[in-house]
């Protein structure tokens, strides 16, 4: 939802802009809606029932699904992992389902959603994404406990992140808002089905509140959390290589994983100096992966 209107400048009052804010909040949630029940698909899984579950958003880059999938059931064990791909492209569709195929992984294709091929509504096609599984993966198939990851994230040792919610429901990386507001970043999230108060989660944006992919939990679902009921994940940030500022790219550390993340490379920066970032950052992500032990 957009800022309480007692937030608002006069001067934003003058413009109109509350008014406008709601306008708009209220057509993305109508579009994300419609969306949503034009392609409701419950997909039959059902040994997922009553199970742990990793399901990572896919988009667009076969190469770190190949990694990921290897590295979790090497590292993740008595999971199930599902790959629910929300790729553009079709030859990176077909490259993520032939590599799920060879790993035993099922392999979901996300419908299309009203912002594919816009990259600055990238955040709402991941919500979208995000919430076409949940309620066509998740609340379908009701595992026991259900984590979401970014699709460039690796575990890289042995490990176990449903353990965060032993004690707790819900568990992930934690990102902040005024007013001591809060949600779980979706690239690593993690809920236990059977203490939550609620279903109906809603992974959406609310940027006009300050909150990114997922912020739109905080008024169905976080809010209402006591202190008791999340456990924060671990969280460093890690510098690229020697020479590169930590304002310009990293890597982050979450709970022992490694997030290699194209969005904490400086968007501002010169495109070519971001691509060569970008490229170096994957090149320190093989190398990474490469000096594991088999």
């Amino acid at each position: 939802m957009p800022r309480a209107l007692s937030k608002y400048t006069v001067r934003e009052w003058l413009r109109l802009r509350p008014l406008v804010d709601r306008k708009n909040h209220a057509r993305y949630q109508v579009r994300e809606r419609i969306a949503l029940a034009r392609h409701a698909s419950p997909v039959a899984l059902p040994r997922l029932r009553g199970r742990k579950v990793l399901i990572t958003i896919s988009f667009n880059d076969p190469e770190v699904i190949e990694w990921q999938t290897r590295l979790i059931a090497r590292n993740v064990p008595e999971v199930i992992h599902i790959i629910a791909d929300n790729s553009t492209k079709l030859m990176a569709r077909d490259a993520i389902r032939n590599i799920c195929a060879a790993a035993d992984v099922a392999f979901v294709a996300v419908p299309a959603n009203p912002w594919v091929g816009r990259e600055k509504e990238g955040g709402k096609s991941h919500g979208y994404a995000l919430n076409w599984a949940w309620k066509n993966i998740v609340l379908a198939n009701r595992p026991s406990m259900v984590g979401f990851l970014d699709h460039d994230i690796f575990p890289t040792a042995k490990t176990d992140p449903f353990r965060m919610l032993d004690q707790a429901t819900v568990a992930g990386l934690v990102r902040t808002a005024p007013e001591e507001r809060w949600y779980l970043w979706p690239g690593f999230a993690f809920f236990n089905l059977e203490r939550l108060r609620t279903d109906r989660l809603n992974f959406g944006r609310d940027w006009l509140d300050g909150f990114d992919t997922g912020g739109l939990n905080w008024r169905c679902l976080y809010r209402a959390l006591s202190k008791e009921d999340l456990c924060a994940a671990d969280y460093e940030r890690i510098a690229v290589a020697a020479g590169v500022a930590m304002d310009e790219a990293i890597f982050e550390r979450i709970d022992g994983w490694l997030h290699e993340s194209r969005f904490t490379t400086d968007i501002d920066l010169a495109p070519a100096r971001r691509q060569q970032l970008i490229e170096l950052k994957r090149r320190r992500v093989l190398d990474s992966l490469m000096a594991l032990p088999a």
